[in-house]
């Protein structure tokens, strides 16, 4: 009731402020159209590409310089370690460049995954004196701290670059603190359409392109609705190799994705229940063991599973073997119980 109550003058409270604001006050501004911002974003970071060097140092912090007139040193365009990826989103095919200046001895995550970064968040903006451009840089956020994200949780465009960087090694100090070497460096450069667009705040203007330093660490594989699968696996088809740079799967056309939905299938049962063996009670042993994603050679005489031959999700029919199955937590035509095997 004293929930209830808190809403209703909340509420009130509300109603009364609006009320009370004149007739003429701003309103919101529309949005400006993608297309147009990213023209504009896009001439922004290739022009400082092209009129910048880079200085790195021994810690792999960066510095932008202007290139000065007459001076010799390489733009960032030239660099052999610039490249990009195209995103296509919004209806328009977004180029996102990225420098990579240390690729990393790990795994890859997934957009999917959570990772430990340190980075530094730059906005740039264009002045002209006297007819001489000029950029400014201006540090928005640092964290030389490591920090966890997750992939789906930040800018699109950092779900986009990260990946196309490996983690490294770490080793425990005697002091209590941990080192990290081998690690993925880069620097991004992302169009306001994949960052924050109109949301502004007070140290990052509207419609502003980022650019980020960032150390990839470390990385933890996300399982978001703990059905017992990784969410890298159910966010693509894992026999696809562009699994990360698509859509994710929506199994049953729901709206919700496979890594976020309980029932991948809407048959009404658990996807943690039907990625499971059912077996005959042995000895009060139990009635299922669980299979984990990936499959290994089968060897028919254990036919159970165990911890030494972990079998992948088979079938509704209980094939656990064949590569190109439809696993029985996808088939949408089968329930439980299923055939053993």
């Amino acid at each position: 009731m004293k929930s209830l109550i808190k809403i209703v003058l909340v509420l009130g409270l509300f109603i009364s402020v609006y009320s009370c604001q004149p007739d003429d006050s701003t309103s919101l501004q529309p949005l400006r159209p993608y297309d147009e911002v990213y023209e504009e974003d896009i001439q922004k970071i290739e022009d400082f590409l092209g009129t910048h060097y880079l200085t790195v140092d021994g810690d792999f912090n960066t510095t932008f310089t202007k290139i000065p007139d007459g001076g010799t040193q390489i733009p960032i365009s030239d660099m052999t370690e610039l490249q990009f990826e195209e995103v296509n989103l919004h209806d328009i095919t977004y180029k996102v460049y990225y420098l990579k200046l240390r690729e990393g001895t790990g795994e890859n995550p997934t957009r999917v995954d959570s990772t430990l970064v340190g980075y530094k968040g730059n906005t740039f903006y264009k002045t002209t004196v006297d007819g001489v451009d000029n950029y400014t840089q201006t540090v928005f956020e640092e964290n030389s701290n490591p920090i966890w994200f997750n992939l789906d949780g930040v800018v699109r465009g950092w779900a986009e670059i990260i990946p196309q960087f490996k983690i490294g090694t770490y080793s425990s100090n005697s002091d209590g603190t941990i080192s990290f070497q081998d690690f993925g460096v880069g620097v991004m450069f992302i169009p306001s359409g994949l960052a924050y667009f109109a949301s502004g705040s007070a140290s990052i203007p509207s419609y502003s392109p980022l650019i980020f330093n960032f150390k990839l660490y470390n990385l933890k594989r996300m399982d978001h609705d703990r059905d017992g699968i990784l969410s890298m696996y159910e966010y693509g088809d894992p026999l696809d190799s562009g699994r990360f740079k698509k859509d994710p799967i929506d199994t049953d056309g729901d709206g919700r994705p496979d890594y976020l939905d309980v029932d991948d299938d809407g048959d009404g049962y658990l996807t943690k229940s039907e990625i499971k063996k059912p077996i005959p009670l042995l000895f009060g042993q139990g009635t299922s063991l669980n299979y984990p994603f990936d499959p290994i050679v089968d060897d028919p005489s254990t036919p159970l599973v165990d911890e030494t031959e972990p079998k992948g999700i088979p079938s509704a029919s209980g094939d656990g073997s064949t590569t190109t199955r439809l696993r029985r937590h996808l088939d949408k035509t089968s329930k439980p119980p299923f055939t053993t095997y």
